[in-house]
């Protein structure tokens, strides 16, 4: 039986990856207020939502040789492919060979990670609290100086928790509340109080608080015993921002949008790629009044539409989700095969997924320190 897509998540992964696009494309902007604003009362929409859409489509099981090919084709392949499209790139800007292979440029960290914590997660459920234990090391990490960028270690670990609260709402947790009706207004509320505090709370939130990419001693200003209670109420405030967003996007299927989600990815993994010549001929310095800010995100969502669009996935297929059927000898795992899971689409969510909601379903910028 062929399990369709969910378009609850599709939905998610292009709202999510259209406010990643924004956040990149004004990074440099951030001393206008409203745009500085929306930077921080987002901030939770955009990795912590993209990376917990990753953990729900995750699956905790023993790596088989299949499941290392799927690892290397979806994940490996498109990390380094797409690396040395950035080193291309930078190559012909600034005349040098970078091969950025330890330290990821732009949003390529995400991949990464992403390979760190699939091949961790059959482990990391072994223990009996992995999402507490979790939190932990995130807090814990940042007093160590050897933590940060390099192999993007600092993020890999403090990203782990929302990784595992979507692994976790894979296999229920918090399903009744999220159902209930009642959800529905405490998730307004939520995002309500965070746009309302993000405004009064803009210039005293540093970017770097958010980033978690360097160890503490290279981003707080507070006393070092007390760092770790920044970072802990950044993951605590995030993973409750981040959960009343799944609950308000819609399940349903909506027009163009459920679409351009199901290519997520892309429009993740090539932004990058189309910002930096855009941002280095034209730039974006010439932003000033409000009705110049709200062009941002109107150009965010008009580059997400492209690279979401059907031609561009069809031409970066072969690197975004190339199959590497020469270079294996086992083979893939079929979609709607019994006993077997669907080869993904991507990393961040299969092409074949769980069924849509009414059944039970299985338990889907221009620098390397930017978000």
């Amino acid at each position: 039986m062929t399990k369709s897509r969910d378009p609850h998540w599709d939905n998610l992964r292009y709202i999510s990856g259209t406010l990643v696009v924004f956040g990149h494309l004004t990074d440099t902007i951030m001393d206008r207020d409203g745009l500085r604003w929306l930077q921080i009362a987002t901030w939770a929409l955009r990795v912590p939502v993209f990376v917990m859409v990753a953990g729900y489509f995750s699956r905790a099981d023993t790596l088989t040789a299949r499941e290392a090919r799927r690892l290397v084709e979806s994940i490996l392949v498109p990390y380094l492919a797409i690396g040395f499209l950035h080193t291309l790139q930078q190559r012909y800007f600034w005349g040098d060979w970078n091969f950025q292979i330890a330290q990821p440029p732009w949003a390529l960290w995400f991949l990464l990670s992403l390979l760190f914590w699939r091949v961790g997660l059959p482990y990391l459920v072994q223990l009996r609290h992995p999402l507490a234990t979790s939190v932990v090391a995130a807090l814990a990490v940042g007093y160590l100086s050897d933590f940060g960028d390099f192999m993007s270690l600092s993020r890999t670990v403090c990203f782990l928790p929302f990784f595992l609260l979507g692994w976790k709402l894979r296999q229920g947790l918090f399903a009744e509340a999220l159902a209930a009706a009642w959800s529905r207004w405490a998730a307004l509320a939520v995002i309500a109080v965070t746009c309302v505090a993000a405004w009064f709370a803009r210039e005293e939130v540093a970017f770097s608080w958010l980033r978690m990419s360097k160890p503490y001693d290279a981003t707080y200003e507070l006393p070092l015993p007390w760092d770790w209670v920044v970072r802990g109420g950044v993951l605590c405030c995030g993973m409750v921002i981040a959960l009343a967003f799944v609950r308000l996007v819609p399940r349903r299927k909506l027009p163009l949008v459920t679409y351009l989600g199901a290519g997520g990815l892309y429009i993740y993994l090539l932004h990058p790629l189309v910002l930096r010549p855009a941002l280095r001929w034209w730039g974006v310095d010439w932003v000033g009044p409000w009705y110049e800010q709200a062009l941002m995100p109107l150009a965010a969502i008009a580059l997400s539409v492209v690279l979401g669009s059907a031609p561009v996935r069809r031409v970066f297929r072969p690197i975004v989700q190339p199959s590497l059927d020469w270079l294996f000898r086992t083979e893939p795992e079929k979609p709607g095969k019994p006993g077997k899971s669907a080869r993904p689409g991507s990393p961040g969510g299969p092409g074949t997924e769980p069924a849509v909601p009414g059944q039970r379903q299985a338990a889907d910028p221009a620098a390397a320190t930017r978000s």
